[in-house]
């Protein structure tokens, strides 16, 4: 099969796209003929070597769909020609957290790579059958970005009437997070660089858009929006850049959501300001293995629209990871497979 593998950390050029051998399924496991890919910021750090060594060849990727294409013994679940998307979080299925449905919380969880590929072989589990009226692609575009940002804010204590900060509001996991938080009935302060992208946030739901450019302060806008209360609830994904203006926009009791840090992760704090002001600090990292059967049929629905901005063939990874991290995106890049 073709794949692009990573052989040692660096730049877009360790995208290798290359023959590998086609995987077989084992027990309790099933191949996945992928027709699209998901491209996530994830990838990148993977690719960057930020989560490890590579003591083997690695195919990254985490979110795809497409059909089952053979099933390993004991799997009863999935027959060939179904179409299907992945789960991506996998986790032993046995400990506290996972009988009690909180699987990122097990001792043994991580994220799934190898969906930059033509066949992927996952668990059983980890599969969810994949609903009518959606594409592949757009099936693709919605895993890790949805299932996050539904985890962070059930978390948070989202509530109808809420004021949430969104930084990085363009990218899949913002768009994500601003759909989720409008079918809440929130009102979403959206914050983006791009003048030409406000509207697009505007149709998408944002109640307000914040123009940002780097030295500047959001915090003195937000405060001007909400009547120098804050806001209820704060998702930042950009990390060292705008950390301590999410912790000057929020309010006293509110909730700073950390699910990222594309401007670095390295912070200093006076722990004062926090206990002070009762905020509390919640760490988002995937959610719950149930949480994307309960998603996708709320996009075939129409009541959550998956947003794609661009679709690169796989042999062009590099062009997407390169689209990511330097030019921009309003939703989801897609691989076609």
């Amino acid at each position: 099969m073709k794949a692009i593998r990573i052989h040692e950390p660096g730049d877009i050029s360790v995208l290798r796209y290359e023959d590998v051998d086609t995987p077989e399924p084992g027990v309790g496991e099933v191949r996945v003929r992928l027709r699209a890919a998901g491209v996530n910021h994830r990838d990148i750090w993977v690719r960057q070597g930020l989560f490890g060594a590579f003591p083997q060849p690695v195919i990254p990727g985490s979110d795809g769909a497409g059909e089952v294409d053979a099933i390993g013994a004991g799997v009863t679940r999935w027959a060939v020609g179904q179409k299907v998307v992945i789960n991506p979080g996998l986790s032993c299925g046995m400990c506290r957290a996972c009988l009690r449905g909180d699987q990122p919380a097990c001792p043994a969880f991580h994220i799934y790579d190898g969906t930059y590929a033509e066949y992927a072989v996952v668990p059983e589990a980890n599969l969810v059958a994949m609903p009518g009226g959606l594409t592949f692609a757009e099936a693709a575009s919605i895993g890790i970005p949805y299932v996050t940002a539904e985890d962070f804010l059930i978390r948070a204590g989202a509530m109808p009437g809420q004021t949430l900060l969104l930084w990085g509001a363009t990218g899949g996991l913002g768009l994500a997070t601003l759909q989720l938080a409008k079918l809440r009935g929130m009102r979403v302060l959206a914050v983006t660089r791009n003048q030409s992208r406000a509207d697009r946030l505007r149709q998408f739901g944002a109640d307000e858009v914040i123009l940002y450019a780097p030295g500047d302060d959001v915090s003195d806008a937000v405060l001007g929006m909400t009547q120098g209360r804050g806001v209820d609830i704060v998702v930042d994904s950009v990390g060292r850049e705008s950390f301590f203006q999410s912790l000057s926009a929020v309010q006293r009791g509110g909730v700073v959501v950390t699910v990222g840090a594309t401007t670095g992760g390295q912070v200093t704090i006076e722990l004062g300001r926090l206990f002070r002001h009762r905020i509390t600090v919640l760490g988002a990292f995937m959610g719950s293995t149930s949480v994307l059967p309960r998603l996708l049929p709320l996009f075939s629905r129409g009541v959550l629209v998956p947003v794609i901005d661009n679709t690169f063939p796989l042999e062009q990874a590099d062009q997407a990871h390169d689209q990511l991290e330097h030019q921009g995106v309003f939703g989801k890049l897609i691989l076609s497979v």
